[in-house]
């Protein structure tokens, strides 16, 4: 059994068995986890690529999600309210991955190309309409070198934060909001999550952002396209969720993020597969 990863991003799908195969086709997921209920629909699914893990699903609504509703861009008009960036290890050749995905019918928004900040990067969509960043680290990049080259102020460890680089984690979801400052400070209240990159315009606006839990990275950021929206934008509805894996203390975990304002929709609570969790809708409906 591999280990628990700490965060792991959930995409949703109107078909997910077809995006199960077609996952497995276009990236080179293998699926790891498989649960189907009594009529053999799936209901909850995992996959991983190199140790990186990816949650699957149906969209569904009702019950322990409140006023929330997990869809897929295809139920959208094309948006979603995260995206997912892959960090490729270094036995996985970037172009051939890119070109694969091709193949399998991935419409290819960027081809691989080396990006300013010292990743080889290429970007594509699936076939219900996720966005996918896959990257490959090519050569390190100085925040100063980024800020000579785009004119953006890049600090490390957060806003004013300190100037000590941390790696970033193998899966990184991006989660759009219409006040992504406001969100990036109330995440760190609410549930802990620690400051690390934070890239503004001249007039200071945060067009980049991110965050670490536990060692692993979860992106913020406007709704920067047509194709991202927050869940507001969108009627409350999810593309993809986060699920954050605690290592101990899930009761102050779950006061702390009540404090803060975070709407509980399933209540903290073991759970019969003998996690205890709970369900939250973040400021802006996350």
């Amino acid at each position: 059994m591999t280990a628990q990863a700490q965060v792991t991003a959930v995409a949703f799908y109107r078909d997910p068995e077809a995006a199960l195969a077609w996952l497995s086709e276009a990236f080179g997921f293998e699926t790891t986890i498989l649960l189907t209920d009594a009529e053999g629909r799936l209901a909850h699914a995992e996959m991983e690529l190199h140790g990186v893990k990816l949650g699957v699903a149906g969209e569904w609504e009702g019950g322990v999600l409140g006023p929330a509703r997990m869809r897929s861009p295809a139920s959208l008009e094309g948006q979603g309210t995260q995206f997912c960036r892959i960090e490729l290890p270094p036995q996985i050749d970037i172009d051939q991955h890119c070109a694969r995905a091709g193949q399998a019918g991935a419409q290819i928004t960027q081809a691989a190309q080396d990006e300013f900040y010292g990743d080889r990067t290429y970007r594509c969509l699936d076939l219900e309409g996720h966005v996918w960043n896959f990257s490959q680290p090519r050569r390190s990049v100085s925040p100063a070198e980024i800020t000579a080259a785009t004119g953006l102020i890049y600090a490390v460890g957060g806003e004013g934060g300190p100037p000590a680089e941390a790696a970033r984690s193998a899966v990184t979801p991006y989660v759009s909001y219409r006040d992504p400052k406001a969100a990036y400070a109330w995440l760190e209240t609410a549930f802990g999550l620690e400051p690390r990159i934070y890239v503004t315009d001249d007039a200071g606006e945060l067009v980049h952002a991110e965050m670490t839990f536990r060692g692993q990275t979860i992106g913020v950021s406007r709704a920067w396209s047509d194709r991202h929206a927050a869940p507001a934008d969108v009627q409350g509805r999810n593309t993809q969720t986060v699920h954050l894996q605690l290592a101990f203390e899930i009761d102050a975990h779950h006061a702390r993020a009540v404090a803060a304002g975070a709407e509980i929709i399933r209540p903290l609570e073991t759970q019969p597969y003998g996690d205890r969790t709970y369900l939250a809708l973040d400021m802006e409906g996350h």
